[in-house]
């Protein structure tokens, strides 16, 4: 199974809670101590006019705007052979923000080729061995319906197991989620707030967190 992290981070930072107060002892090592669970991630999808990303977990469902250089890259002809990454996640309450890094191997995209000058007009940057693209990415994220990764047909032939590093302030575990919109037809078909979604297949590369 491949690891990722998320970090996240409640609707209240600890430091805003903090400023200004110094009859306050110093923090103990167990309030600063991070607490993490696992997520499983089976799919990824896209909506019809590529403007959302969506991440289904089995604990939680992440729904991102997607860039618009993002969005070109997403439906590019290179897109099969990208090595996507997105992490430096951070969640305040239910809306989350990261980074995400695309890797074009020279191999698959070598001098001269088309899908090298697509990539290059793209956007993407000439690293030698690699080409590399890279942005910024946000959203939110929701309690999981009953849409699940296991009813989706061509979700991922292997899951993504997935660290969450939680950051609580010293009021506690942040807001109550909303439940996700992401909706299921009796055909089998994927919807969000109207739009049809899609699987997409992305190569994951894995980063630490930091």
């Amino acid at each position: 199974m491949k690891r990722r992290t998320f970090l996240v981070l409640p609707a209240v930072a600890a430091s805003g809670v903090l400023a200004g107060c110094t009859h306050f002892g110093p923090v103990t090592n167990h309030v600063m101590k991070d607490p993490e669970y696992r997520e499983t991630l089976s799919a990824f999808l896209i909506s019809a006019d590529g403007k959302k990303l969506v991440v289904l977990g089995t604990r939680y469902h992440y729904i991102f705007d997607v860039p618009p250089a993002l969005a070109v890259n997403l439906t590019a002809p290179y897109r099969p052979k990208l090595y996507t990454d997105f992490d430096d996640f951070e969640t305040h309450g239910d809306k989350i923000t990261g980074r995400y890094v695309l890797q074009l191997a020279r191999e698959d995209a070598p001098a001269g080729s088309e899908l090298r000058a697509r990539a290059l007009a793209d956007g993407f940057k000439d690293q030698g061995y690699k080409l590399t693209e890279s942005g910024t990415i946000s959203g939110k994220r929701y309690q999981p319906n009953d849409v699940t990764p296991s009813s989706i047909p061509q979700a991922f032939n292997h899951a993504y197991d997935v660290k969450v590093i939680e950051r609580p302030s010293v009021l506690g575990q942040g807001a109550k989620l909303a439940l996700s919109p992401i909706t299921m037809a009796a055909d089998g078909a994927i919807g969000l707030l109207g739009l049809a979604l899609f699987p997409i297949a992305l190569t994951a590369f894995v980063i630490a967190a930091h």
